[in-house]
């Protein structure tokens, strides 16, 4: 239990007051003993026992009326969380908050999302206590620490509104860490509302043994967790891929892929309308679903053969969350897809290209180019799309234009050299060669096929990845986030998770020696044309991009063009959904995929995270505005009143003394 005024809790001894008095009062009537009444006194010595406990019982209800009174002046709060919070005020609150796109879960009647309600607990628990002398906000969306003046103000700032971003708490812990470290905080208390999903919390990353062991150096900090795990109910998004304009003659066309996930629906729902926007003209199409959705390949839609650039969105009806209902979309004519394969052997090298070189589609142009990594300066960085990368990791001059390349929106593979490791680059390097023991390959336990390059084709079948045979690896120290992992573990595949771009890590190589990728070629191909794809959407005059706080380098050159009637702030540019035009280039922003398909980490996890730590978990549901922490003076009100009550009936006088005063006299002279 914890108190708004604690200093009243010192009054706690005035209970002591009837007692005292009482016993003053014994002092004051001297007993004399007197022989007419001996005999009265005998009469009643059966009688003496409750009399006494009556005594005892009008006591103890003075006593506890004192004491309620003192613990409704002090304002005692309740919830089961507050047992770990002490009786001094912190030197600074902060409230982490998550706001990504799966956040925007809403309760229809309450018409709160998780968002809102958690800001409403958090802002009345803390307008109730007193938050120290610094209440701090670190938002998922831009990442930054800023100072909140009141909090009220939680409910009003650009800073906590809805976003089309994901979130990355172990990223916003550390920052938290490096504020408590670099202002010597002292107490701390830390909130961190999240909905827990996977995709956010990256459980199995190394950087949560570090950050578990930082902020157990640090004295006083106390971790609070707002947790909105629920599954959304009938809840519909929607997401476009693989858009293409094709022009036929004075005519053209866009081809698009729809994709309508389906999530907390107990049975199917039998169509629902999809809308269609292209510069502002619309249509609509009635598609059936299934438990698991539905998805539309290769639809069509007619547009003016002048018109070369444009956007569109597609859209669903509204549903428990409003962000996940519309995909925003550019198109403009295809780019040649450039591939540049940087290997320290020919062979290898060769069986890159061959796999590359051929497109998926026969109106795409590709080309691939094999070069050694001593002509790595002969790379025109600008028109390439994918870099692969199979030689030591390089350091320096080279590797600063491996970053830029990626920051541009670009993708590239590494794979292990045949040789040499290299050096460390996005955290992560090459070590040994694992090989057979008696020529028994490594199998694939595990892989990611719900989302990313390995997810299942369009038919819904997954990638024949468990029939890959694997005779050499080479083990990876990274901290990315694992695609696939052998039997023992080890990761095949990685992903690095970055704002702009595509990085990827492959530990074992294509060719007879080291694997049956070459040989089966189905999972190689389109792995390899999944991640051109990403890359080569940078080249485009028109490019899909996910909501990032630092997505366009010169916010001032970028203009809104969709939706309309929504202007974001310069300082919040590129975290909402829409459509941005700088001169002839155009810009699609939506939430990343993870946002449509991760799943919520389960408690057992998430706790183990703050394993020796002072932490609790609240678990809330959304629309439940409630307050975290009631106040409970008027109980302790209602408690003095009923213990006054209760005096004043002991109080009474009995029946045999009201007939007989005399031995009520003696009974209580006696006592």
């Amino acid at each position: 239990m914890n108190f708004l005024q604690p200093l009243t809790l010192f009054a706690l001894p005035l209970i002591l007051l009837p007692i005292i008095i009482h016993l003053i009062n014994q002092r004051r009537h001297r007993t004399v003993p007197w022989a007419a009444m001996m005999f009265l006194i005998t009469a009643k010595r059966m009688s003496k026992g409750m009399a006494r406990l009556r005594h005892i019982l009008i006591l103890l209800m003075r006593t506890l009326a004192i004491a309620a009174l003192i613990f409704a002046i002090s304002r005692p709060l309740s919830g089961g969380w507050l047992g770990s919070i002490g009786m001094t005020k912190p030197d600074v609150t902060m409230v982490l908050l998550d706001r990504s796109a799966s956040m925007e879960t809403q309760d229809l009647q309450a018409n709160e999302s998780k968002r809102t309600t958690a800001l409403k607990k958090l802002a009345d628990l803390l307008k109730q206590g007193d938050y120290g002398n610094n209440l701090v906000l670190i938002d998922s969306a831009t990442g930054k620490i800023q100072d909140v003046d009141s909090p009220d103000a939680l409910l009003s700032l650009p800073m906590t509104e809805a976003s089309a971003t994901t979130a990355n708490i172990p990223s916003m812990l550390e920052t938290a860490l490096t504020y408590l470290k670099a202002n010597n905080s002292g107490r701390a208390e830390v909130w961190i509302c999240s909905d827990l999903r996977e995709n956010d919390w990256v459980v199995n990353s190394g950087r949560w043994d570090a950050l578990n062991n930082e902020f157990k150096q640090l004295e006083g900090i106390h971790f609070f967790l707002l947790a909105y795990s629920e599954i959304p109910e009938n809840n519909l998004s929607v997401r476009v891929n693989n858009i293409q304009r094709w022009q036929r003659g004075n005519e053209a066309e866009l081809i698009l892929d729809i994709r309508v996930r389906t999530e907390g629906h107990n049975s199917g729902i039998p169509k629902i309308p999809i809308e269609f926007d292209v510069n502002n003209v619309r249509s609509v199409v009635e598609v059936e679903l299934d438990v698991r959705g539905a998805s539309i390949q290769g639809h069509r839609i007619p547009i003016e053969g002048t018109l070369s650039t444009g956007w569109g969105s597609v859209g669903l009806p509204g549903d428990t969350n409003p962000l996940d209902n519309r995909y925003y979309f550019v198109f403009s004519e295809p780019p040649v897809r450039k591939t540049v394969i940087v290997s320290d052997n020919v062979n290898i090298g060769e069986a890159f290209r061959r796999a590359i070189a051929i497109p998926a589609d026969s109106r795409l142009q590709h080309k691939a180019d094999v070069i050694t990594p001593e002509r790595v300066a002969e790379i025109d960085w600008e028109s390439t799309a994918l870099l692969i990368w199979q030689a030591p990791l390089p350091d320096g001059l080279v590797a600063n234009q491996i970053q830029n390349f990626v920051s541009e929106g670009k993708a590239v593979i590494f794979f292990p050299p045949s040789k040499n490791t290299g050096f460390q680059l996005y955290e992560s390097r090459w070590n040994e060669w694992e090989i057979t023991d008696g020529g028994n390959p490594y199998e694939i336990s595990w892989w990611r096929g719900d989302t990313g390059i390995l997810a299942h084709v369009d038919s819904g079948d997954p990638l024949p990845l468990n029939e890959l045979r694997t005779f050499r690896y080479r083990t990876l120290e990274t901290k990315g986030t694992t695609l696939a992992r052998f039997s023992n573990d080890a990761p095949l595949f990685s992903h690095i998770p970055t704002d702009h771009g595509s990085i990827y890590f492959c530990s074992t190589l294509p060719t007879a020696q080291y694997s049956s990728f070459e040989r089966d070629g189905i999972t190689f191909y389109i792995m390899l044309n999944r991640v051109l794809a990403q890359g080569s959407s940078a080249l485009a005059m028109a490019s899909q991009r996910h909501a990032a706080s630092d997505l366009f380098n010169d916010n001032n050159n970028w203009m809104k063009v969709a939706p309309d009637g929504n202007v974001d702030s310069l300082s919040q540019r590129g975290l909402h959904a829409g459509v941005y035009q700088n001169e002839d280039q155009w810009v699609a922003v939506n939430r990343d995929e993870d946002e449509d398909t991760a799943k919520a980490e389960s408690n057992e996890k998430v706790d183990g995270l703050f394993k020796d730590l002072s932490y609790r978990r609240i678990d809330v549901e959304v629309g439940d505005t409630s307050s975290l922490a009631s106040e409970l003076w008027r109980t302790f009100l209602i408690a003095m009143i009923v213990a006054l009550i209760l005096e004043a009936f002991f109080s009474l006088p009995s029946k045999k003394a009201e007939t007989n005063p005399q031995l009520d006299f003696a009974t209580a002279e006696g006592d």
